[in-house]
């Protein structure tokens, strides 16, 4: 999934970079409507690789992966959490060109007895 995005001026900062603040709610926009309904974000992981400005156009991708994750790291049973995994990429849509990638991870937000 992406979602096209360019800087506004209030997303700025005074060395008319983006705010690395704005990077995250990017991110979180192209992640699938029932992941932000039925999940917690739990952790993100953020790697800037280049600057941005305001006459950049952006795209936001994300992947989503499944994965499960035990309490009590001895054995897989019932009172294992559903968890998902996503890695993002925003990028230049005009050459491609990364400016951060992030990983991210999310719980269920379904209490399980």
């Amino acid at each position: 999934m992406y979602k096209i995005d360019q800087p506004r001026w209030s997303d700025m900062d005074a060395n008319q970079h983006v705010n690395n603040v704005k990077y995250i709610g990017w991110i979180l926009e192209s992640v699938p409507l029932n992941v932000l309904e039925d999940y917690n974000l739990t952790s993100m992981t953020l790697e800037y690789r280049r600057e941005c400005r305001q006459s950049n156009v952006l795209e936001s991708l994300t992947s989503m992966n499944a994965r499960v994750a035990a309490e009590d790291s001895n054995f897989l049973t019932n009172h294992s959490k559903a968890e998902l995994e996503s890695t993002h990429l925003l990028r230049m849509q005009a050459d491609k060109a990364e400016i951060v990638r992030a990983r991210s991870v999310w719980q269920s937000k379904q209490k399980h007895v």
